[in-house]
């Protein structure tokens, strides 16, 4: 897996060796996240939702998200709070 957030960081060493420490675990990070989009339906939920419900820093969420948005599994469908909304993007 590529880091997609690469071309934002510019290949600081302290992202490269973060995205090296985390890359396998990816794949349960990116289906809880979906979960938890999934689990509020239409209502959808944003980045800091996300956040405190698994109780991380919104930094530990946005790369999860932006991943899911490129492999099209979710959409930006509004604002809430100053925060993007995401809902899962069906087919």
């Amino acid at each position: 897996m590529n880091d997609i957030t690469e071309n934002k960081h510019g290949g600081n060493a302290n992202s490269k060796a973060a995205f090296g420490a985390i890359k396998d675990k990816l794949t349960l990070k990116q289906a809880q996240v979906l979960a938890t989009i999934k689990a509020r339906g239409s209502f959808g939920r944003t980045c800091r939702e996300i956040a405190e419900r698994h109780l991380v820093g919104m930094n530990a969420i946005s790369g999860r998200l932006t991943e899911l948005k490129a492999m099209g599994k979710i959409k930006v469908t509004g604002r809430r709070d100053g925060c993007a909304i995401y809902q899962i993007n069906e087919p």
